[in-house]
Formats: C-alpha cells, structure tokens, sequence
C-alpha cells in the first residue's frame, strides 16, 4: 500500500470523525481497549492500515502500560 493511499485513509477518518487521526486511533486502540481487527471493523478500514497507524504514531507501547484491570488478583 502507498503512501498516497494511507493519506487517503487519514483524510477520509479525519472528515469522519472530525478529530486529528492519531486521537482517533487513540481513543480506539488504547481508550476502548480494541484489538486490530476490532479497531479496523469500527473504523472500516483493514487491518493492515490499522497497525500502519498504530505503528506511525507508536501507539503499542501506551497500549501495553495501560493498567490491565481484568487481570488483577483479588
């Protein structure tokens, strides 16, 4: 995939959330918690440009400090 096409991508989730694209990705990868393939479903987008904007904006590493409340002993 291009450049060009990952632009697009951005400019069309930008228009459709009037929100910059990484706090976008923010809110869904990191806020909701979503997986890629969740988080590409409710944006309508593949999972391959999903992790693009995952890995452009190094998301990971804030999704792998945030607290796991889940899995806390009790």
């Amino acid at each position: 995939m291009s450049q060009v096409e990952f632009a697009e991508y951005r400019h069309r989730l930008e228009k459709q959330h009037g929100q910059p694209l990484e706090q976008i990705m923010r809110d869904i990868y990191i806020d909701k918690d979503y997986g890629p393939a969740t988080g590409a479903q409710a944006l309508g987008i593949s999972r391959q440009v999903f992790m693009h904007f995952v890995h452009e904006f190094n998301l990971k590493p804030d999704k792998l400090q945030r607290p796991n409340y889940t899995n806390c002993s009790r």
